[in-house]
């Protein structure tokens, strides 16, 4: 009889030995029973996750070729080998049951009586339980990584280190990440600066040059003011991948290379450059997304002599086009609602709130810096107790003598420790005057951050997200109200 090997590891950092050890388990089993080998197949570092089954480019030429009739058996070390999804080996069963073809486990081989279908059939269901409960383990260990503002894999963004997994400014790399903010903030173009990188020998963490793109993504990532962001899972919609409206958010986690009042700044500056050019003059270009997720761009139609406006998707989802006044009619009406008195005075009170909050917040870290410097005093008193009640050996006394200097020296870098700097009611106060003052047309960018089109049967919604959450910190407009908003026409 004549067999096929198919073997797989899951992960890259698994050793090639890995796949060794199975061909040769699968070779011992054939050549103690007759069998000869004609075809190896072999996957290396892929996920045996359902999901994943389809990037496993010699499972699916060894399913391609199961028609052909080219082997009689296929052999493989133990049954997880083929997949940690129950659905994909009761797929894969009826396949080889229609074909003819036996699969042999040589490592679980259970027999073919009834107890060893059961016992197989078990294997897939731990096998699979296994997998989903390995990935659940893993997400709960990278929630707590992300909550204490910690690395939790991949490389680090340009301008920054890890040690220990804690983030630290890389301070060469850095002068460079100012350097593009002040670009973008000074409305000037980046070739200079590309040049100078490249001729300074600066590249990214990857080791490649840095160009537009990857100044784009510098510029757009929030970890640079010290806030911490993480995904447990990616986003499903495209336009959410980069603002990370799930992600857990940690403030003043990572040292701040950049101020927040400049980052906002920079993001207005940049949809301002998105909506420059020959249509600008729609007021709502580049905020409004399909409910696919897909940004929705205009295109004109003409009729009789008219031509008619409209916001389609290019996605091919099946969302109808809709009518650009309509769009601007609800924007509009948003912007009305938002500047009413009802909605000053729930910013008033907003921010009168977020004072308290932050009054408690300076409690509690003044509470701790006093429990800390406690907690060091005692230390230092006692080990001037031990110095006094006893006679000690010079080398004792010398050690206890620069432990208690070393005690204080911290007790007074905490008793000179400030708390970190606040400026989010100065930057409401700026953001809010930049409104006022800001041109009608230019207004809508600086208030809406998207919106999103939800179409029924005989009705479509439009639900409008503002930027309050980023200018006045999340905490102050969650609950609240504030967005997002629903409209209808």
């Amino acid at each position: 009889m004549k067999a096929a090997i198919y073997t797989r590891f899951s992960s890259d950092r698994q050793s090639e030995m890995s796949t060794q050890a199975q061909v040769r388990a699968c070779k011992e089993y054939a050549d103690a029973n007759g069998i000869e080998i004609v075809r190896i197949y072999s996957d290396e570092a892929i996920s045996g996750t359902e999901e994943k089954t389809e990037n496993r480019l010699q499972y699916q030429t060894m399913l391609e070729d199961l028609p052909k009739h080219l082997f009689d058996i296929i052999l493989i070390h133990k049954h997880d080998r083929i997949a940690r999804s129950l659905e994909e080996h009761v797929r894969l069963s009826g396949i080889l049951k229609k074909e003819k073809i036996l699969l042999i486990a040589v490592a679980q081989n259970f027999g073919d009586g009834l107890e060893g279908d059961f016992a197989k059939q078990m294997t897939w269901v731990l096998s699979e339980y296994y997998s989903k409960n390995l990935s659940k383990e893993v997400k709960k260990g990278h929630r707590e990584v992300a909550l204490r503002g910690l690395h939790n894999g991949g490389c680090a963004p340009f301008g920054y280190d890890i040690v220990n997994q804690h983030y630290i400014i890389n301070e060469f790399e850095a002068i460079y990440v100012r350097k593009m903010f002040d670009a973008a903030l000074n409305h000037k173009g980046y070739n200079d600066l590309i040049q100078e990188m490249a001729e300074a020998g600066v590249v990214g963490k990857r080791g490649k040059p840095i160009g537009r793109a990857q100044i784009h993504e510098i510029l757009c990532n929030e970890k640079y003011t010290g806030t911490y962001l993480y995904c447990l899972e990616e986003e499903t919609k495209r336009a959410d991948r980069r603002t990370k409206p799930h992600a857990i958010r940690v403030e003043n986690a990572i040292p701040a290379i950049i101020d927040k009042k400049t980052f906002f700044e920079v993001q207005t500056i940049m949809i301002h450059r998105k909506q420059s050019g020959k249509k600008s003059n729609y007021l709502c270009r580049s905020l409004v997304h399909c409910s696919c997720g897909s940004v929705m761009h205009v295109c004109m139609s003409a009729n009789k002599g008219n031509a008619y406006h409209y916001y389609r998707c290019h996605a091919r989802c099946g969302t109808k086009g809709i009518k650009v006044e309509d769009v601007d009619k609800v924007a509009t009406q948003y912007l009305h609602d938002l500047f009413s008195e009802d909605t000053q005075r729930k910013l008033s009170e907003f921010i009168y709130g977020y004072k308290g909050h932050k009054k408690s917040q300076l409690d509690s870290f003044y509470a701790t810096i006093n429990r800390n410097i406690k907690e060091k005093q005692a230390e230092y008193d006692s080990l001037m107790n031990n110095l006094s009640s006893s006679v000690l050996p010079p080398a004792v006394v010398s050690n206890i003598g620069e432990k208690m200097q070393t005690l204080l020296d911290e007790i007074h870098s905490l008793e000179n420790t400030e708390p970190p700097e606040d400026r989010s009611m100065d930057f409401v106060a700026e953001w809010l005057e930049k409104i006022k003052n800001a041109p009608g047309d230019k207004v809508i960018p600086l208030l809406i951050k998207r919106i999103d089109v939800i179409q029924g049967e005989n009705k479509t919604d439009f639900c409008i997200t503002s930027t309050l959450k980023s200018a006045l910190c999340e905490e102050m407009v969650a609950g609240e109200g504030f967005e997002p908003t629903t409209s209808g026409l």
